[in-house]
This record gives C-alpha cells, sequence and structure tokens, in this order.
C-alpha cells in the first residue's frame, strides 16, 4: 500500500500541473483568435497561430487521459489488495497533498459493478479547504480578482473555498439568485466556464 500511496502522490502532482497546463492552452488559444484578420497576411497569420495553438492544446488532453488510465490502473491495484485483506468495506482511500497551492486529491470510491469486477469513482477535488481563507493569494489570482467587482470577488473567494451556492449565499446575506447572477458575471469576466475553473485559477 505505501508503494502504492507514492505513485498516487506522483500522479496527483502530474494532475495538478496538468491543471495550469490547462489554463494555459485555453490562453493561448483565446490570444490566437483574438488576433488582427483586416488583411489577407494578418488572416493567414491568424489561421496559423489558430492552428498552432489547438495543436499544442490537444496536447493537454491526451497527457490528462494517460494520467488517468494510470490512476485506473493504479485503483485496481488498491482493489485488489483491499479485497484480498477482507476491507471491501474499508474506508475510502483519498490521496492529497494540502501543501500545494491547488489541494488537489484524487478520491478512490468502490461503486461496484454488474459483471462483480471492482470499479472506482476518480473524483478531483480543486477546493481549498475550509478555514484556509487567509492564505495569501499568488499574483495571477490578484490579478484575476481586479477584474471583478467588490460583491463578485467577494462570491469568488468563496467559490475558491469550496462553498456551495447555499452557503455562500448565507454567508453573504444574499439570494440564491443574486449569487447565481454574480456567479454567472464572474464566469463571463473569467473566461471560465464553471465553478471548477474559478477554483483552480483562483488556487493555482
Amino acid at each position: 500500500m505505501r508503494e502504492i500511496a507514492v505513485k498516487a502522490a506522483a500522479l496527483n502532482a502530474l494532475l495538478a500541473r496538468l491543471v495550469q497546463a490547462d489554463a494555459d492552452a485555453y490562453t493561448l488559444v483565446s490570444a490566437a483568435y483574438k488576433l488582427a484578420k483586416g488583411t489577407p497576411e494578418e488572416v493567414a497569420t491568424r489561421d496559423a497561430a489558430i492552428q498552432a495553438a489547438l495543436m499544442k492544446a490537444a496536447e493537454v488532453p491526451l497527457e490528462t487521459a494517460r494520467a488517468c488510465a494510470a490512476v485506473a490502473a493504479l485503483a485496481a491495484a488498491c482493489a485488489e489488495l483491499r479485497a484480498g485483506s477482507g476491507g471491501a468495506g474499508g474506508p475510502v482511500r483519498v490521496v492529497s497533498e494540502d501543501a500545494r497551492g491547488l489541494h488537489a486529491r484524487i478520491k478512490l470510491q468502490t461503486i461496484g459493478a454488474l459483471d462483480g469486477a471492482p470499479a472506482f469513482h476518480i473524483q478531483l477535488d480543486y477546493r481549498r479547504p475550509r478555514g484556509d481563507r487567509h492564505r495569501p493569494l499568488s499574483p495571477g489570482a490578484v490579478a484575476l480578482l481586479a477584474r471583478l467587482s467588490e460583491r463578485e470577488r467577494e462570491v469568488a473567494m468563496r467559490v475558491r473555498e469550496g462553498l456551495r451556492t447555499a452557503e455562500i449565499a448565507a454567508e453573504l446575506r444574499r439570494s440564491p439568485l443574486t449569487v447565481k447572477t454574480q456567479l454567472a458575471s464572474i464566469f463571463n469576466k473569467l473566461g471560465a466556464r464553471g465553478r471548477a475553473r474559478v477554483t483552480a485559477l483562483l488556487n493555482r
């Protein structure tokens, strides 16, 4: 089990790096699409930049898939150990590296399968632990927060901590609908597709 834990920690670190790589790739693609296209030469330059950025962006999902395949293999090995020790109903293994800014965790949880083969639910959690509100923000996160209004920053900081919409509304004494509206504005201003992306951006 110790060897599995070491490998899991390495995969955890790799997947955390891929989160940043994915964000960087998205930035490159976005920048390429914003290039000027007023003349034929500019169009050609823009098209070439877009193709190069998309090719680079495609590498990240491929590497992520390979890392996830390694996680699945590790999960199977963990399942064999648990089955051999009669611990199928034991506690869920959580691989965590709390010292890293992203606080990524990989949860391996037995969910069962119809054919009797071991199956696992793998969840990546990029939220900071509750109560970590006063941990310093990185310069990049500060720059992102500067794009938001004061009330939006209050919501974004609580998304960073992993609070749900109802919890944010209760803490800030706002209606859930107001919080949802502010979340939509945050997603738009940060170019994020959802809460997980906002959390990853502010925790990097």
